[in-house]
């Protein structure tokens, strides 16, 4: 990456002046009528008034002659009548994009096509891009300076870039725009403002595109134009979006040395991205930088600080620290909303603290602030996950009597709930009442009631409900498969087990490790030790690493099946990946192994020990 350097910013360049002009348009006849020699000689002294004249007669046969390429020649000879002359042209380019921008594209087109040297004056050229502009006909303009030269120029183009990426609309509807200006600016090699060189990039950020975002920041330091915050700003953003904020802080750090401080915004984003990896020390170095470059962290800064650390809830420090961010916010003056007290209060509940999260819904309530349907679910999610459906159900009629109304969220929330305290029947009712009440299931639907089947070892159902959830437009996920590749083991249907998993693979889905665990531990199940060894070297060579219960059970597997030395293999692998053995484990494999082979049987007694110590 290019170091950043500040340096005195370009005057802002000035928008040209369109200028109009208003002649009498000849009479038909007189447009129909070549140009004589004799036209000339009669107004030789006066050239302008003759290119005039033909600008206006070429503008009215081309308003009025459809196919007026294949005549205009004939009826404008340009050894007698100018029509090649810059003056004249620039007076057409003037007035058909005064009228008809199209009409003039379709004439520099022609121009183009049939004189190699086509010159515009400046407020011509100006003028055509603007009349283009103003129709959002990006196309055309962009196939226009490609084709002709002096459209290319500083004062033409700038205002052009600037006002084309300033127009997201059509940016987002049509991808190639940007790509097409790229390939006009790297073929023309063409300097730009500062301003219009931050349009393109935020043009290219909010519509995703990293790829050019990177192209034109490229061409933007070759062309010696001196980045400022707005750039470094949204270079963090471009960074930060592909996955790469260590270098997004370096940027952040490097300009900052040079007191270029990027917006708020942007600083965010690198906070949030730190924050969403767990990496708050990082974080805390960043706000330190802020505070300290004058650069004061707003409300959405802290509330992506919180809603990270709210995320870790199975950590209660990362939640008390998250509490302790929301209370310092308070006492600093901050005025937090309802999103910041619905993340405060999802993070309470999901870590089990309902007392808390209660209170704080009270003072939100006291200070003004209305719950909204986010708010609502995070103490229904709270009270479920604490076994307190019936306080769920009561604080869910409340959502629904403020005028909330039920969503596929909300109804998950509930199932959700029921499943995990057993109560599949209330769980079953609620599934089938939601298309009643025009709530759609969701993939999470179907995941939950599939998982509370398999728990509760309704293995028919569950696969019913799948086979059902097949049916619809719901792509199943891993959370889908794994549950009934689980069940379908401990139930020794191996054959059904590893149908699922050919499906899951052949959708792109990656088994769960545990999924593989399952289906060493199911072929043990029906004494198909041979298909577990398989299974099992499946798995190291893909650098997976299976429970220690999961080998100890295929060791037991290969000892009641005589198969010692492919015991003692096993074995031997979990010495490798640093695994204990189990105790009765053991005792079965050296059992095995007196019977046979005494020997053998205290060497492997000697290494377990030693593995043990």
């Amino acid at each position: 990456m290019k170091t950043m350097i500040l340096s005195k910013l370009p005057s802002k360049s000035t928008r040209l002046r369109r200028c109009r002009f208003h002649f009498n348009l000849a009479s038909d006849s007189s447009s129909a009528r070549p140009f004589s020699s004799s036209t000339i000689s009669t107004e030789k002294n006066d050239p302008t008034t003759q290119f005039q004249k033909t600008a206006s007669n070429v503008c009215e046969v081309i308003r009025r002659k459809p196919r007026w390429e294949s005549s205009i020649l004939s009826l404008f000879p340009p050894s007698t009548s100018g029509i090649f002359h810059s003056i004249c042209i620039s007076l057409v380019i003037r007035r058909l994009s005064d009228s008809n921008p199209l009409l003039s594209f379709r004439y520099l087109l022609w121009l183009s096509s049939t004189s190699s040297s086509i010159s515009l004056d400046p407020e011509a050229a100006g003028s055509f891009l603007n009349a283009l502009s103003a129709s959002r006909a990006w196309k055309p303009a962009l196939h226009a300076i490609r084709s002709v030269k002096c459209l290319s120029e500083f004062s033409v183009l700038d205002p052009f870039v600037f006002h084309l990426c300033s127009d997201t609309r059509s940016i987002y509807c049509d991808n190639n725009l940007l790509y097409d200006l790229c390939d006009i600016l790297e073929s023309h090699s063409t300097e730009l403002s500062l301003p219009s060189w931050n349009s393109i990039l935020y043009a290219s950020l909010i519509t995703e595109k990293t790829d050019l975002f990177h192209r034109f920041y490229s061409m933007m330091i070759e062309s010696g134009t001196d980045p400022d915050a707005s750039t470094a700003g949204y270079l963090i953003r471009a960074l930060c979006r592909d996955g790469e904020p260590t270098v997004a802080y370096h940027v952040l750090r490097d300009v900052s040395r040079k007191r270029i401080i990027p917006d708020v915004v942007s600083i965010t984003q690198l906070i949030s991205a730190f924050s969403k990896g767990g990496n708050f020390g990082r974080v805390s170095e960043i706000l330190h930088l802020m505070i300290a470059s004058g650069s004061q962290p707003d409300l959405f800064t802290y509330q992506e600080i919180i809603n990270a650390l709210c995320d870790g809830a199975g950590r209660t420090a990362m939640v008390d620290e998250a509490f302790r961010i929301f209370n310092d916010l308070k006492l600093k003056g901050y005025a937090c909303d309802v999103v910041t007290y619905t993340t405060m209060i999802d993070g309470l509940c999901k870590s089990g603290r309902m007392e808390e999260a209660l209170l704080l819904w009270s003072e939100m309530v006291a200070n003004g602030i209305r719950p909204n349907n986010y708010t609502y679910n995070a103490i229904i999610n709270g009270y479920c996950k604490s076994g307190n459906i019936d306080h769920a159900r009561k604080i869910y009629d409340e959502m629904l009597s403020k005028g909330f109304k039920e969503s596929t969220v909300s109804c998950n929330t509930m199932l959700a709930g029921l499943c995990l305290h057993g109560r599949l029947a209330d769980a079953i009712n609620l599934f089938a009442e939601m298309p009643k009440r025009g709530i759609h299931h969701d993939v999470i639907t179907y995941n939950t009631l599939i998982q509370c089947l398999c728990k509760e070892g309704k293995t028919s159902d569950a696969i019913e409900l799948y086979s059902s959830m097949l049916a619809t437009s719901i792509k199943p996920s891993i959370s889908t498969y794994t549950p009934l590749i689980m069940i379908l083991c401990e139930e020794g249907r191996m054959t059904d087990a590893m149908e699922l998993i050919k499906i899951m693979e052949a959708q792109g889905l990656e088994p769960l490790v545990c999924s593989n665990d399952f289906i060493i531990s199911g072929f043990c199940r029906v004494g198909d030790a041979e298909k577990g060894m398989a299974w099992l070297s499946r798995m190291l060579q893909g650098n997976l690493k299976p429970r220690a219960e999961t080998m100890d059970r295929l060791v037991e597997c290969l000892c009641s099946l005589g198969q010692v030395d492919c015991a003692l293999q096993v074995m031997k692998k979990m010495f490798d990946i640093s695994y204990s053995v189990g105790s009765s484990v053991c005792h079965l494999l050296i059992s095995k192994l007196c019977a046979v082979d005494s020997y053998q049987a205290c060497q492997l007694l000697d290494e377990i020990v030693l593995v043990e110590s």
